[in-house]
């Protein structure tokens, strides 16, 4: 795990392979913490605050007010991405103000949270940034600071608040079904109408609770999530730029333009990073 320190921001970047059943120990600092896995499957339990199961995509914004001894637990084979900002105490108030302060006081880690999709994305960009040095601490806070503006704005003021307040469990149960159907077909995902006939659903209510639920169209779901699978095959050593588009969808002339767009640079320095 790579850490960044600059204006009272301690910046966590991890990406590794891992195996099912590894199993570390770590001890989260007190402080106030957003961040996301961008990739993997965990069990993550804290003493005090309970466990909680992280999935590719899961977010949380939430406050520690001592070291919290953490336990995590790969669920599954493959890569693991997360970025996680840490607020230092001393400086929170200054940085964020005392109302976002108390907001965030109220949160507790759960993973469900969906960030907006800008802040994924600068994320990935921060996990991808090929500077070093003095360049790199500046260009990593500079990204950090952006990327907690729109957490906390999505959190003091959420477009779709309350969207969800008062669905029936099983809606929303669905909502995830479709999800988890769009990640298993994502080089030929279902349109729209026909995704939500199989998971029991209408169109229109499907797209707006997948908007709720989740932070984004249903399109732009599968996009992200699209762009980030390729990016796990290039680092996993893919050298076919070609191949890795169609493998998730894209036809190769439109591909690197959206990989650029998306993660700030072209998949053949990911590529050329992993050989």
């Amino acid at each position: 795990m790579e850490i960044i320190r600059a204006c009272g921001l301690n910046i966590f970047l991890e990406t590794a392979a891992v195996r099912r059943e590894t199993v570390w120990e770590s001890v989260t600092p007190p402080g106030h913490w957003l961040g996301t896995l961008l990739e993997g499957s965990l069990s993550v339990q804290q003493d005090g605050l309970g466990e909680h199961r992280w999935e590719s995509g899961g977010g949380t914004i939430f406050s520690a007010g001592d070291c919290v001894a953490t336990r995590h637990v790969v669920l599954r084979d493959g890569g693991i991405a997360a970025v996680f900002v840490q607020i230092e105490a001393d400086m929170a108030e200054p940085l964020v103000g005392g109302d976002t302060l108390a907001m965030i006081a109220r949160k507790t880690p759960d993973p469900r949270i969906a960030l907006p999709e800008a802040a994924r994305t600068i994320a990935w960009q921060m996990l991808g940034c090929p500077l070093q040095g003095t360049a790199r601490r500046l260009y990593m806070t500079g990204k950090a600071m952006e990327m907690v503006a729109h957490v906390l704005d999505d959190a003091v003021a959420p477009a779709h608040a309350g969207v969800t307040a008062g669905w029936p469990a099983r809606d929303i149960a669905r909502l995830h079904e479709a999800r988890s159907i769009l990640l298993t077909e994502l080089a030929a995902p279902p349109s729209v109408p026909e995704l939500a006939r199989r998971v029991g659903t209408n169109a229109k209510k499907l797209g707006s609770g997948f908007q709720a639920l989740f932070g984004t169209s249903v399109y732009g779901f599968v996009k992200a999530s699209r762009l980030d699978a390729a990016r796990l095959l290039l680092e996993g050593g893919e050298t076919s730029i070609a191949r890795v588009a169609r493998q998730v969808g894209y036809q190769p002339q439109h591909f690197a333009t959206e990989f650029r767009r998306r993660f700030g640079v072209a998949p053949t320095t990911i590529a050329g990073r992993a050989r």
